[in-house]
């Protein structure tokens, strides 16, 4: 049987299966994680079917065959066009199933063969292709890379395998971080529109390094609305929870916010932000590398990278400030003994955990609430450096709400689920960057 033909086999039982909203709410919740589980394979398989045939396509359409070319005969200037008008793909997905199809094509590409296989989907595989782009390194250790990559695919979504591609990156070309540091600068831009009915609009893109100072703005004039902190300290209190009843939207909220800061500039008061002081970018480097002028640094909460001679100009202009990290990973106990953890503790949280510490969550730490892992009344919960972790407010929520428990074991946290899930203790990873290249630097030191 030809592949089309298989295909078309395929298609049909598929066609077959029953598709209703009742069987869906007659489903158990077993049965819908599965539905979604085989749903999901049967789009990786279609996806990597899709993606061979645009290979073929686009090979069959090269610009050098000019007028008898596939894609010129079918009418379509582009590969990419006639896929579109051919499967009804979206400009981006075609173009993503083309650019995969001619991997496949490839005989030596390991991201092609994945996808062929099955092993890696499509969008995976642009997620590791985009993220490992640009790297100047020997092919032999980018192809090693991949290889890697495509083993890590299977826990990771395309979005976080993304940003895993890039960190690979930066591992393999640490000498390109500040051209490419440099490129995203120079991208930098605010643009003014003037609309029909009065309004004005602004476009602002802006580069990681001011991302630092904006989005903590943004954080601290919207978070209670976006399910920020609850547990803020009584000057802000009130702030907060006058926020959660105003009734403007959040992007009018922020547009008022920014507004006054503009206005009163440098003087701006904490009734108009949660919190208060400069906003400053909060960059972790390896002392030693600061020393030095080598390695790199890395933009806390985002996970970018900066060259070692732009965190040198920060320190300048800025300042520093000294964590101690231990052979765990831990920022060494600041020694305070309070119910709420200070703002000195809360910045040793953020180094150290690097965001909500749930599997899966992506919040920053400026979005995360510090948890006591001893109950701080029944347990008689100190609050230690140790005893503590960060939560977004939703994951801290469940976690008391559902009977999760967070316990510490040789120097990492698990996450235990409530006594009716029969489920295995998961080990909580740091989200931070810096943390983990500082621990991987002690492994290969030690080795």
């Amino acid at each position: 049987m030809t592949s089309t033909a298989a295909l078309a086999t395929a298609v049909a039982v598929l066609r077959d299966v029953p598709r209703s909203v009742s069987a869906c709410r007659a489903a158990s919740d077993a049965s819908v994680m599965e539905w979604l589980r085989l749903a999901g394979e049967a789009r990786r398989l279609a996806d990597a079917h899709l993606a061979l045939a645009a290979g073929e396509l686009a090979r069959r359409s090269d610009p050098s065959l000019g007028g008898a070319g596939l894609a010129r005969r079918e009418g379509a200037r582009t590969p990419e066009e006639l896929l579109k008008s051919a499967t009804g793909a979206t400009g981006r997905d075609a173009v993503v199933a083309v650019r995969i199809g001619r991997l496949a094509q490839t005989e030596d590409s390991v991201l092609g063969s994945a996808v062929a296989e099955g092993s890696v989907s499509v969008q995976e595989a642009e997620a590791i292709r985009a993220g490992l782009d640009g790297a100047a390194a020997p092919p032999e250790l980018v192809a090693h890379a991949t290889e890697l990559l495509c083993e890590e695919a299977s826990t990771l979504d395309p979005d976080r395998l993304l940003k895993r591609a890039r960190e690979v990156r930066d591992e393999l070309d640490e000498a390109g971080i500040a051209p490419r540091e440099a490129v995203l600068r120079g991208r930098r831009s605010l643009r003014r529109l003037d609309l029909r009915d009065g309004m004005k609009r602004l476009i602002w893109d802006y580069d990681p390094v001011t991302a630092g100072v904006v989005d903590e703005i943004y954080d601290r004039a919207t978070s209670p609305r976006r399910g920020g902190p609850r547990f803020v300290d009584d000057e802000q209190k009130g702030r907060a929870e006058a926020l959660e009843r105003d009734e403007r939207t959040t992007q009018q909220i922020a547009s008022d916010a920014f507004t006054e800061l503009l206005r009163q500039a440098a003087t701006i008061g904490s009734d108009v932000l949660l919190g208060k002081g400069a906003p400053a970018v909060r960059v972790l480097v390896q002392a030693t590398d600061l020393i030095a002028g080598t390695g790199h640094g890395v933009i806390e909460g985002s996970g970018e990278v900066l060259s070692i001679g732009t965190v040198q100009a920060l320190a300048c202009a800025q300042g520093t400030q000294t964590a101690l990290i231990d052979s765990l990973g831990d920022v060494l106990d600041l020694g305070r003994e309070q119910r709420l953890y200070s703002r000195h503790q809360r910045v040793a949280l953020a180094i150290r955990d690097g965001g909500c510490l749930w599997p899966g969550c992506e919040r920053p730490p400026s979005w995360c609430e510090a948890h006591h892992i001893d109950h701080y009344v029944r347990d008689q919960g100190r609050t230690d450096l140790e005893r503590g972790v960060l939560l977004c407010k939703h994951h801290h929520l469940k976690l008391h709400n559902e009977g999760w428990q967070i316990r510490r074991r040789e120097g990492r946290y698990w996450l235990h689920p409530p006594p009716d899930r029969r489920r295995a203790a998961v080990s909580l990873v740091t989200k931070s960057r810096a943390i983990r290249e500082h621990l991987s630097r002690r492994r290969r030191a030690s080795a």
